[in-house]
Order: structure tokens, then sequence, then C-alpha cells
């Protein structure tokens, strides 16, 4: 197992190491005055106080958790992942920057929190899995009934998630009043937050990576920016993204952030199947943009929420249920956790392709369908009608001169090319010689063969390319049957070098990145 800070090192605050070094390397504060001889004379051979200094990578997480908290900065950075990532880099920090630090974690029944309730009486109603706290006047007040709907909110997700075999959240002993997950009603809605889950528990990173939290949720959902949904909607779909985020941290508080994000995102539909927020994502997500790695987290666009639609497309493809909801993420959360002394510890992708071998397939297939079946979404997915076509990367009418189209991808990205026939090809026998040249299929390389016939039904092959990356295929191309062709190429490489500070699954670099793959097509009789 790698050292535990080139394992664990967050993805959202990289910084030059050279930095770091020079920051490290600052003389001290007691500087001598050359003129003072005798100060000269007791400081020889003395070595200089070290400095303690916060280190960049941690100054920019606490810089990038404050504009979150407070609605502001260019990056459309989650709350809860950018507390995570201060988390991760607590120790990092020194002075001010620290005690700034521990202000943010403070609940808001702390007098140092940015959200405190003050000296305004806080209340307190349980259920027998979480409890509410909230104040009745101030800056922070909430209804009792808004109270009493979140804790029923709150309990209905617990028990729906703890029903269908998930960890309920790590208790968190006598913070809040008893172990009970709590959940805090503040006016953060003004700063354009819907909530977050965060911990506040204090102890060495390392083994086990479990972590308890606590959420805050907003005292109303009233303000203009939540009109798309009801308030109820609003604090529906809120509570299961957020507390799920609890529930992942009883795995591995330090797991991926894009699946932490994109899993999040998927359970809102799935426990209010009526209230579709999640749609929203799916105009930064594998569905629009097939070009991009799929396993990245980019807080400049938000496209990690919007891979929740992978995880539609699988839990789709195998239905299996436990307590109302699919049991296939949940099984990868299993692969996932890093709590306890039975820990599988298995990285984002590495879960994701076990659960997938354990079901009699694998990742780089189901990977490569999903690209191809993103292209048809009414037929692909049960509220697909909704849902916009991936892009073509390209279109070509062909006949019997040779068609030649290239493309560089990187690892968990696709690119599709729509054949049309020609007029002239309406002759039955007519069909399409396709020549794909790959990268070998060990490298991830796959293909999807489309054919869309003109009585509304398709024809799909997968093409695993031979030990050169070659392979042929002939599919029916006459113009009197067929719409047109559709190939679409894949790199589904799953295989990384883990734990070098990017923003990718295991924190690692593609071993797969930049393939080269390319496809001749000909009409032919």
């Amino acid at each position: 197992m790698p050292s535990l800070s080139a394992r664990r090192a967050p993805v959202l605050v990289l910084a030059l190491l050279a930095v770091l070094a020079s920051l490290l390397a600052a003389p001290s504060a007691g500087a001598v005055d050359r003129d003072d001889t005798a100060a000269e004379s007791a400081a020889e051979g003395a070595e200089d106080a070290p400095v303690e200094v916060s280190s960049p990578e941690a100054e920019q997480a606490l810089d990038i958790a404050e504009d979150a908290l407070e609605g502001e900065g260019d990056e459309d950075v989650d709350a809860t992942l950018a507390l995570r990532e201060l988390a991760l880099r607590l120790d990092e920090l020194e002075g001010a920057d620290r005690v700034t630090a521990e202000r943010i974690f403070a609940r808001p029944t702390s007098p140092s929190d940015d959200d405190t309730y003050g000296p305004f009486p806080v209340s307190r109603i349980c259920s027998p899995v979480v409890c509410v706290h909230y104040v009745k006047a101030g800056p922070e007040a909430a209804t009792d009934a808004w109270a009493a709907k979140t804790l029923a909110t709150t309990t209905s997700v617990h028990n729906r998630y703890v029903a269908a075999g998930y960890k309920a959240p790590k208790p968190d002993g006598t913070r809040g009043g008893d172990a009970r997950t709590d959940i805090y009603i503040a006016n953060i809605g003004d700063r354009g937050l819907y909530g977050y889950c965060t911990t506040d528990e204090r102890k060495p990173f390392r083994a086990p990576y479990d972590r308890y939290a606590y959420c805050v949720v907003d005292n109303n959902y009233a303000e203009a920016g939540f009109a798309a949904n009801t308030p109820d909607e609003n604090l529906q779909v809120t509570v299961a993204h957020e507390y799920f985020h609890a529930v992942q941290y009883a795995y591995d508080f330090a797991e991926d952030a894009w699946f932490l994000e994109a899993t999040a995102a998927w359970i809102e539909d799935e426990v209010y199947d009526s209230v579709d927020d999640n749609r929203q994502y799916l105009a930064a997500s594998p569905l629009r943009r097939p070009r991009l790695s799929m396993d990245r987290f980019n807080p400049n666009n938000g496209y990690h929420y919007g891979v929740w639609i992978f995880f539609r497309r699988l839990s789709e493809r195998f239905p299996g249920t436990q307590g109302g909801l699919p049991t296939i993420v949940r099984d990868m959360w299993r692969r996932a956790d890093g709590s306890g002394p039975a820990r599988r510890n298995q990285y984002s992708w590495q879960a994701v392709s076990s659960v997938l071998k354990a079901r009699g397939t694998s990742a780089q297939r189901e990977f490569s369908t999903f690209s191809a079946a993103n292209r048809r979404p009414r037929k692909t997915y049960s509220e697909g009608a909704a849902y916009r076509a991936a892009p073509l990367a390209g279109r070509a009418r062909v006949s019997r001169g040779l068609v030649r189209r290239e493309v560089r991808l990187n690892h968990l990205s696709s690119a599709t090319y729509r054949l049309t026939p020609v007029a002239a090809l309406r002759a039955p026998r007519w069909k399409v010689r396709v020549k794909l040249d790959l990268a070998s299929a060990s490298r991830g390389s796959r293909a999807v063969i489309t054919t869309f016939f003109k009585n509304g039904t398709q024809k799909v092959q997968v093409v695993r390319p031979g030990a050169r990356g070659n392979a042929q295929r002939a599919v029916p191309f006459s113009r009197s049957t067929v719409s047109f062709v559709e190939v679409t190429l894949v790199n589904a490489s799953g295989r990384f070098r883990c734990w070098r500070g990017t923003a990718y699954s295991c924190q690692g670099r593609s071993r797969d990145d930049g393939q080269r793959q390319s496809l001749t097509a000909r009409a032919f009789r």
C-alpha cells in the first residue's frame, strides 16, 4: 500500500512542490542585526528556528471552502466536497488559518459558526435515528412545521438507505446530544446553498477511513433561486443527496470525488423519482460531452454530477433491488469500503469493475454500450424521452469510395460517427465494410456498430479488436432498408498509475490516454 500522504492527497487543491519547498525554507522571523556583535556571537552555530506555515494546498482548500460556503468564487464547487477537501488538509494549516478552518467546521450551535444560532434558544426534535436542531427566532429561524417536515424527510431517507442494505451514517458519540446523526436548519439559501454535510471528527488520518457526519439544510427554500421546484421537493432531493454523503462517509471519507458526487446525484432520483432535479446536471455529462473522461472531478463545470446517468444506465441494465433501491451501486460502495477490519478499500473504478465482473460482464463492455446507447436515449432509458442524445463526432455519406475518420481518445471517453448510404445504394444486397484500427483490447479499445433500420429497429454489435487493435465488420447498408449506421469508437480503459495527484480515479494518470482510433468504410455488394 502506498504512503498515506500519496494515497490520500486531495484532488481539488494541487500545487507545485517547489512552492511548498520555498515556503518551508523561509528564513526565521527572528533575524539578528549584523551590527549586534553580541547577538552574532550568541547565534554562532545555532540553526534558525523553523517557521510554521500552512501548506499552499491547505491554504487553497481553505479559500475554496470559504467561497463555497459564501456562494462565491468562479468554481462550481459543492460545499460538501469543498469541506471534505479542507478536512483532508486540516493538519497542514497553522495559526490563523487553522482557527479559521475550525470555525468553518463548527456547528450552528457554536457561537463561532457563520450560521450560528446566537443567543436564541435551540430546539431539538428527534426520531429513533436522526435529530433536527433549529431556532425559532433570529436570522436562522425556522418554523416548528418545517423542522417536523425536515425530521420526517430525513428519517424516511435514512430508513430507505438502511432497508436497501447501505450502512447507516457513523454514530458521532455525544455530539449534538447523542450518537444519532444531526441535521441543522439554517438560512443558507440566501447564499445559494441547498445543503451540505461535513465532519468535525478529529483523528489521525489513517485506516480505517470512515468518518461521522452532520448536515445543514435550508430553513425554507423560499429564495428565488429555488423556484424550479417546490420547497418540499427541494428539501427532499437535498436530503436524499446530502444524507447519502453521510452514508458514503461511513464507508470511505476520502473516496474519489467524482464517485461520491455521481452516486449521490443518482440516488436523488431513485428516492424521489417524480422530482427529477438531477436532470439539470445532464447539460454537462457523458450524454452531452462524450469526449471527456467520465471519471474526472471537474469543479469548473460540475461534470461529475452529470455522471449519475452512467449509474442510471447500470441500474436499469441490472435491475435487482433491495428495499426498493437498486443493489448495483450499493455493492460498489461495499467494494469501496475503507472502514473496519474487513475493508476491501477499492478505489472508485476498481469497485465499479469488480461489481460488473461479478454480474457476468465487464466495465469495458458496459462503458462501451453506454456510450453507444446515449445516441438513442429514448430507447435506452426509462425516462429517456426527456434526455438529449449525445452529439456526433462526425458524419459521412458512403458509397464505393473509401471514407476514413480518425480521433484521439482519452480513457473512459468515446466518439460516434454516422455513415449514411448514398441514394444509389438501393439494391437489397448492399453492405458497408467497416475496418477498425484501434489500440489493443488490453488497453480498453472497443467499438460499437449500431445499424438503424427504417422500420425503427436497431442492431447493436460490440467489437473487441484483436491483439494489434484491428477488426472489421460488414453490416447491411441498403438505402431501401437502412437509414444509417453509427460507429462508436471507445477508449474504455480503466488502467491507472495511482496516487499521482490528479482529479481522476485513484488520483491517478491513465496508462492509455491519447489513443489513436480510426475507421474506414466502403460500400460493397
